[in-house]
């Protein structure tokens, strides 16, 4: 059995007070899972910026080795 916050086994408490207290533990939870929710986007959108700024520079490396001639190799006369 899960043990929640509060939860005292064989003890009797009101049906008033366990919802009250389940209530709690129910917007606790959510506002946990809304705090992950946030705190994963934010870093989805932080790793993406990188990940472009990271491709526009492997482009821009690309595109520079591009104007560079490439040298000739020169025989070696035997």
């Amino acid at each position: 059995m899960a043990e929640f916050a509060g939860y005292i086994p064989g003890a009797l408490e009101p049906l008033a007070d366990r919802k009250k207290r389940w209530a709690q533990e129910s917007s606790d939870a959510w506002a946990n899972h809304d705090e992950a929710l946030q705190a994963r986007d934010e870093k989805t959108a932080r790793l993406k910026v990188l990940r472009l700024a990271k491709e526009a520079a492997e482009i821009e490396v690309a595109a520079q080795a591009a104007l560079v001639p490439k040298r000739k190799r020169k025989l070696n006369p035997v």
